[in-house]
């Protein structure tokens, strides 16, 4: 089965790690559950995303799972660009110790 889950953050300005904790969890969860295929994170609603919050959620994840595995299977949808780009720092920053 090729099932999607369509997970959105809140919205507004995230910035706290403690509160990224239970998404980061949920998609674990996701993450593991073999009929789920692509993971879309859905952040329309985002104002603004701290590092510290982007790294509990996408950083955790790539150290967990694999900088290649969280890249095929989560894809982010709705973003601003510059939010993207601090997404993209922390899931650098991570592979630099986790996927080399």
């Amino acid at each position: 089965m090729n099932t999607v889950l369509r997970y959105e953050l809140p919205k507004g300005f995230l910035a706290s790690r403690k509160l990224a904790i239970p998404h980061r969890q949920h998609i674990e969860q996701a993450f593991n559950n073999s009929e789920i295929m692509q993971i879309h994170i859905d952040l329309s609603g985002v104002e603004s995303i701290s590092e510290s919050y982007a790294d509990e959620i996408f950083g955790v994840l790539v150290e967990e799972f694999g900088c290649e595995d969280v890249l095929n299977k989560i894809k982010i949808k709705n973003a601003k660009d510059y939010i993207l780009e601090n997404i993209a720092i922390v899931i650098d920053r991570r592979a630099n110790t986790v996927c080399h």
